[in-house]
């Protein structure tokens, strides 16, 4: 077969219609289907297969890239008996992603510092993105200072609207945002823009009733709770922090280095009472 055409022709019809995977791969499909004795059809269609899994893997490769998550936070690696009020089955039904994504419901994840929020909140997008889903990870307090700028520069709607490329945006430590007008407005012109058409995932300290604290203006305040829990999913991570109990942990193992603490010869699965960051 390879002797019967123009390969250099053919190697740039596959770099016109981009088709990458299939130029790389057609030439030792065509010599196995040519000692197996493979029809025409079972010959293009292997070489569709892993030309739509070559583009499969890219998409997830660049969606990662520019989901921004916290390096290394995986629900396997997540201590789920730390926190006993989370049921795993239904955290790994959120991360199919269909059955909330796309109809613009809310997760909230509310608790202490420690407790793992941050952990969680990064998995589930992890989780989201390799299923084909597109998230964004922020600090809610850098994306509302972009979100200030673009307002100085009159541009404050194309950001909105250019985070709508996103099914889920990740807003962690909700709570450490300036509690100044100008910075809790656009933060609420994010929550309305995206409500009941785009996800949220937001990680708090505090519960509703401290969020007075946040939003100045009291109406403000209830609209965007209001708006938040509509269609939502809320989980309550009241638990110790696995900052606190690693610092008594070593307290009592006195001074050195943690029992558990990883190296390149101990990578097994961290939990909250090893060394995760979480918040």
């Amino acid at each position: 077969m390879k002797d019967t055409i123009d390969t250099t022709r053919l190697t740039l019809l596959l770099n016109e219609l981009r088709l990458p995977a299939i130029k790389h791969l057609w030439e030792k499909f065509a010599e196995r289907s040519d000692k197996e004795g493979w029809t025409a059809a079972r010959l293009l269609m292997a070489l569709a297969e892993h030309e739509i899994a070559e583009r499969d893997r890219r998409r997830i490769e660049r969606h990662l890239g520019e989901a921004k998550l916290l390096p290394g936070k995986t629900l396997d690696n997540y201590d789920f008996e730390a926190v006993p009020m989370i049921s795993k089955a239904q955290v790994s039904a959120l991360c199919a992603g269909d059955g909330w994504l796309e109809k613009g419901a809310n997760l909230l994840l509310f608790g202490p510092p420690g407790g793992g929020k941050s952990h969680l909140a990064s998995a589930i997008g992890l989780s989201l993105v390799e299923k084909g889903w597109r998230v964004l990870f922020t600090r809610t307090s850098e994306l509302v200072q972009k979100m200030q700028r673009a307002r100085r520069d009159l541009v404050l709607e194309a950001l909105i609207q250019s985070l709508d490329r996103y099914h889920l945006v990740i807003l962690d430590d909700l709570v450490y945002v300036a509690k100044d007008h100008a910075e809790t407005s656009v933060l609420f012109e994010l929550i309305s823009t995206r409500y009941e058409r785009r996800s949220l995932l937001i990680t708090a300290n505090q519960p509703f009733g401290e969020w007075g604290k946040i939003f100045q203006d009291p109406a403000m305040t209830l609209a965007a709770v209001d708006r938040l829990v509509h269609h939502a999913t809320i989980f309550e991570m009241n638990v110790e922090s696995y900052r606190r109990r690693e610092a008594l942990g070593r307290k009592k193992r006195g001074a050195g280095r943690p029992a558990n603490y990883a190296t390149t010869k101990n990578v097994g699965t961290l939990t909250l009472s090893d060394n995760q960051t979480a918040t």
